[in-house]
């Protein structure tokens, strides 16, 4: 097959699996936003008490705060606005009282309560007092804010989870694809420095190899056939313009991992899928890359 056939069914490959998948991401994101929702309407009577007490109560909470100002602010930002690097950690999962992280939202959740009072967005919110806008159906009011509120936190959401979706997704594809070969888990843990660390036939994933420095690998195996240490990168790609960057990536941690003296000479590859064009493949190519394309998994074989 030519690299242009490649090239294209590899675009189609990336575009159906994007479409087969996003839509139920976006849909379950979108019901568990509303069940915090939910929280967070009873625990603040609908948005008109927003208090500390409510947010150290249940701290996934922050979360739809975040979506209910005006404009929405990102875990970053919001987290920086008080001293955080960010709220992430804080909003992912309930905050069981007593733990450390639960005394220092004690502390900030004074602040959060106040920022999110002084920047709810009342086009939105039209029954908070602040607003006081006549009413003709409040519940209708209040399903309409919850609807646009979830919404908005879904779009964005889905895409993150999207994207680490698909990159466990295309690793466990790789991971499936050796396992046919007559690969097995290795039991190795710790930073990859010797090729012998890997047993002849085994494979790991996300480990970090020692080269110039010590960058993670995405998979490593060792060879059956040549005994070499094979490293894999995972690359998917959903628009053309960062393809770019993930080759570059690939060809700084080749670089780097054929420097390492003990690794003796490791085969590094990369598994790519989505928008790629001829000339990055080039690059990789170039740089003594094996490109593997994930819609032709069974080429894996020629490198192992």
């Amino acid at each position: 097959m030519s690299l242009a056939d490649d090239l294209k069914r590899s675009r189609e490959y990336e575009l159906r699996t994007y479409i087969d998948s996003i839509k139920a991401i976006y849909e379950n994101v979108l019901a568990q936003n509303g069940e915090t929702y939910d929280i967070a309407r009873d625990s603040t009577s609908d948005f008109q008490s927003i208090t500390a007490t409510a947010i150290c109560a249940d701290s996934r909470i922050i979360k739809i705060l975040r979506y209910a100002t005006a404009p929405s602010i990102s875990q970053m930002k919001f987290g920086q606005f008080f001293g955080l690097s960010s709220i992430e950690k804080f909003e992912s999962d309930r905050l069981e009282p007593g733990t450390k992280k639960h005394n220092k939202l004690r502390k900030i959740a004074p602040q959060i309560a106040k920022f999110a009072i002084e920047n709810l967005d009342l086009n939105r919110f039209i029954w908070v007092p602040e607003c006081a806008k006549e009413i003709s159906d409040p519940f209708l009011a209040s399903e309409y804010a919850k609807g646009w509120t979830c919404s908005i936190a879904a779009d964005q959401n889905s895409q993150t989870r999207y994207r680490n979706w698909r990159k466990n997704q295309q690793e466990h594809s790789i991971a499936s694809a050796l396992v046919k070969m007559g690969y097995i888990k290795s039991s190795f843990s710790g930073i990859v420095s010797k090729h012998t660390d890997i047993k002849i036939g085994e494979f790991t994933k996300e480990l970090r190899v020692q080269g110039r420095t010590r960058q993670k690998a995405d998979l490593i195996a060792r060879s059956k056939k040549t005994q070499k240490l094979v490293l894999i990168e995972a690359k998917a790609v959903g628009v053309e313009i960062d393809s770019t960057k993930r080759i570059k990536e690939c060809c700084d941690k080749a670089n780097d991992w054929k420097a390492g003296v003990a690794l003796s000479n490791p085969v590094v590859a990369t598994v790519i899928a989505g928008f790629f064009n001829s000339t990055g493949i080039k690059s990789l190519l170039a740089s003594n890359i094996a490109v593997i394309w994930e819609h032709r998994l069974s080429d894996l074989g020629e490198i192992l």
